[in-house]
């Protein structure tokens, strides 16, 4: 699958399934699409550190524009509106997210707020689960946990009745990134 056809189904199948996916050139577009993104889900944000988020003046923008920024702490991410996560890869067929959340912060930040909102350099789609495979094959030793994450958090019960946001955020934002 070529660059754009991988861009084109991970944005359709993402949507599909929930997700709102805000597509930005570049990192120096980055700072401001997420804070305007962020801005009507509260002033309370976790970041997890990244490569995407530093590079991008996350953290500045935000806090320039009023946002508390956690970045640690024994509480961290229990209080935030919105977690901000970098992401390893994004599978195109399903609209999947996927990162080792081996770390505490980036798993408590994925998981405790409302609303993630999961970075995503657009070169790290892969088309399907046999990418994802070899990715992290390729990289050494197995993660100790790797989370897959495909729209936001939905559960039902046994007479089918939906409910959003139960096991983790109620919503899912992802800036793809390139």
């Amino acid at each position: 699958m070529e660059y754009q056809d991988l861009m084109a189904t991970f944005c359709r199948q993402a949507e599909a399934m929930g997700a709102r996916v805000l597509r930005v050139t570049n990192s120096k577009e980055l700072a401001g699409q997420v804070v305007a993104s962020l801005r009507p889900l509260g002033s309370r944000v976790a970041l997890a550190a990244s490569t995407l988020a530093e590079t991008a003046g996350l953290a500045a923008a935000l806090e320039q524009a009023d946002f508390q920024v956690e970045r640690g702490g024994p509480e961290f991410a229990r209080q935030a509106d919105s977690g901000i996560v970098e992401f390893d890869l994004g599978i195109a067929e399903t609209g999947t997210l996927v990162h080792d959340a081996t770390d505490l912060k980036t798993r408590l930040a994925s998981m405790l707020p409302l609303a993630c909102l999961a970075l995503l350099p657009a070169e790290r789609l892969v088309a399907d689960m046999a990418g994802v495979l070899a990715s992290y094959a390729n990289r050494g030793p197995w993660p100790g946990y790797l989370a897959f994450v495909t729209g936001p958090s939905r559960t039902a019960d046994i007479e089918r009745s939906l409910t959003i946001g139960v096991h983790g955020p109620e919503r899912l934002l992802i800036a793809l990134v390139g």
